[in-house]
């Protein structure tokens, strides 16, 4: 099995910088980037693994969320996280980095195995909130076909925990008004 560790955790493990490095030698260790290493070639390693052990507080949102909750059939030509207010910077090319507010960025936060990897991602709630939201930052052939696909499962989303969530939000009572419209 292939398992994904940043130095850190290899640390923590018991390992030091001596036997990773004899690890990457031996090839028992493979070094995917600068602090991130796997144990196995036979595993396939998916960005989104990467991203998420690379950046742990971050939270994968927007189209890449609606990419890998099916609620959209666009493929993001980035990977969309959303850190908290003060986060350092994300300086990689194929990530859009959303900056949030720390009184809602932990809301709605969930681990969803995708391709066998557990990552950090919103939840379908919150993502709903996210779409209404940022209405003006989607192309709008992808905007209607979310929002369809999210009337398609409207029946799997939890309505009490959409209102306890809009409650965190400053705009409240426009994101109410923009529910009750679109559902």
């Amino acid at each position: 099995m292939n398992v994904v560790y940043t130095t850190k955790e290899l640390l923590k493990n018991g390992e030091t910088e001596y036997s990773i490095r004899m690890k990457l030698n031996s090839g028992l260790l493979t070094r995917l980037e600068r602090g991130v290493y796997a144990t196995s070639q036979d595993h396939v390693i998916y960005d989104e693994e990467l991203l998420c052990k690379k950046y742990p507080k971050a939270v994968i949102t927007g189209l890449s969320a609606f990419y890998l909750y099916d609620l959209t059939d666009h493929i993001p030509d980035f990977y969309y996280l959303a850190t908290e207010q003060h986060s350092y910077p994300i300086r990689r090319k194929e990530v859009k980095q959303s900056y949030q507010d720390a009184s809602f960025f932990n809301v709605g936060i969930v681990e969803k195995e995708v391709g066998g990897v557990m990552v950090r991602i919103y939840d379908l709630e919150r993502l709903f909130i996210e779409l209404l939201r940022l209405k003006e930052k989607y192309p709008s052939d992808v905007y209607y076909e979310v929002l369809n696909s999210f009337r398609n499962i409207k029946d799997s989303i939890d309505f009490y925990k959409l209102s306890q969530y809009l409650r965190k939000f400053p705009n409240e009572d426009s994101l109410i008004e923009k529910t009750m419209e679109v559902i």
